[in-house]
């Protein structure tokens, strides 16, 4: 990799962790040097992705944004203080927690917590039809079949990305999204 290109990275990188940032500080308006928990961090993540994927086809404006959250109660609390007033793709966000994937009904985002790592497969038979941006937080969340997977890198939460599973779903993930990801499987960065 060129030095333009190392600096280039650098810049994405800084700007997208500002960004996050920036979106975990509209949770409260506690100071700056406040220290956020890896939840709110990944809600942040999680409002920030989909600003970084198109999703295929005419979505309802009526309908709401669905985010589903399985296995994390603290995510799906984090998310809903985050969403309101601020919408995804001109759609009011509507953040659902299930306990089950046939509990799931259509979501464009679907995140599965830590230990629930069984749940991915039914859950991509499931979601096999909809345009569903799926996300996990396990080792090993992309060899499972998630598009995105959380990490926790030098005790900072980052990303990965699978190119096949984006392509599953329908999905296209921008390249600003994936020039800051920790790592992107299933094809090159273009």
């Amino acid at each position: 990799m060129t030095a333009a290109a190392r600096i280039g990275r650098c810049v994405r990188v800084s700007i997208l962790c500002v960004q996050v940032l920036g979106t975990a500080l509209c949770l409260d308006p506690a100071p700056a040097a406040a220290e956020y928990s890896q939840d709110a961090v990944m809600a942040a993540y999680l409002f920030r992705f989909a600003q970084y994927v198109d999703w295929p086809g005419n979505a309802d404006a009526a309908k709401p944004f669905v985010i589903a959250v399985v296995g994390s109660p603290a995510v799906a609390s984090e998310l809903r203080r985050l969403v309101p007033g601020h919408p995804i793709n001109n759609r009011v966000v509507e953040v659902v927690e299930a306990n089950r994937v046939t509990d799931l009904g259509r979501c464009g985002m679907l995140f599965i917590g830590g230990g629930y790592a069984e749940l991915l497969r039914p859950a991509l038979a499931e979601l096999a039809a909809a345009s569903t941006l799926v996300i996990t937080d396990e080792d090993g969340g992309l060899d499972e079949g998630a598009t995105l997977n959380f990490l926790n890198l030098d005790h900072r939460v980052r990303f990965e990305v699978s190119l096949t599973g984006a392509r599953r779903a329908h999905l296209k993930i921008s390249a600003e999204l994936l020039a800051v990801a920790a790592r992107v499987t299933g094809g090159g960065r273009s």
